[in-house]
């Protein structure tokens, strides 16, 4: 390998050590405290966020859910399900401290009745409006995962994400959709110290690599490495020779 490419692959080495501080749960909802009377709030039970359902005029339970999308091994427990046509329209919103996180996704296990709410509509806030990150339509036959990615709103990085599910769709007063185990994950923004540190090993590899070349380059044999070899035994022999045969 020549020394450029084991310089670029040095550096790519220590690049990947210091950005691979892993991704990780910045909140996390498993509702499997559902029990009796929905809370019209609830915190996270992972990470830092509140939920919250004020916007709703009943019609919340909890029923059955799934380990599908679970953190941390959370058991399947309880799901938080929204029921009846007077529920379309009204939203669940979270709010999650994301400081100090960066590229964010959002993600939930789903599923609803065949005349349950087809829609859901998540959106984030910037700050003056609420903006479209996509819709859900919710299988009617088995739990499934839901995922979106959010790092494309920057503004909701290394501070404050506000989201919302709006419900729409429903056709039946019994007609349903569940939720359960809602995240939202993030990756850790390095420190400003990891980065010098990046930067400093970089230049470290690369001043070294460069030292090593220039050391091999201005290498000069020594005078025994460029003097010619004298062979004078058989010299003399010859000579003894040529005696000889003068005589």
């Amino acid at each position: 390998m020549s020394a450029s490419k084991k310089w670029f692959a040095s550096v790519a080495t220590v690049l990947f050590c210091a950005q691979s501080a892993l991704a990780d749960v910045v909140a996390a909802w498993n509702f499997n405290s559902l029990t009796g009377t929905v809370p019209t709030s609830m915190v996270a039970d992972a990470g830092q966020g509140g939920l919250s359902l004020t916007e709703f005029t009943g019609g919340l339970s909890g029923l059955v859910g799934t380990d599908i999308n679970a953190y941390n091994g959370d058991i399947a427990g309880q799901s938080l399900t929204v029921t009846g046509t007077s529920q379309n329209t009204k939203s669940l919103v979270i709010d999650v401290n994301t400081l100090g996180k960066k590229q964010l996704q959002f993600s939930m296990a789903a599923r609803r009745s065949s005349s349950g709410f087809a829609g859901m509509l998540v959106q984030v806030w910037n700050g003056e409006i609420w903006k479209d990150v996509g819709s859900i339509s919710a299988n009617t036959t088995q739990w499934q995962l839901y995922s979106m990615d959010l790092s494309s709103f920057t503004f909701v990085d290394n501070g404050s994400l506000r989201l919302r599910i709006q419900f729409s769709g429903a056709t039946s007063a019994s007609g349903n959709a569940r939720i359960d185990n809602l995240r939202v994950d993030g990756s850790l923004v390095p420190a400003p110290g990891a980065i010098a540190v990046v930067g400093a090993a970089a230049i470290g590899v690369r001043r070294g690599t460069r030292a090593n070349e220039a050391g091999a380059k201005n290498i000069q044999p020594t005078q025994a490495e460029t003097e010619p070899i004298v062979d004078k035994e058989p010299a003399k022999i010859r000579a003894k020779k040529i005696t000889r045969k003068l005589k």
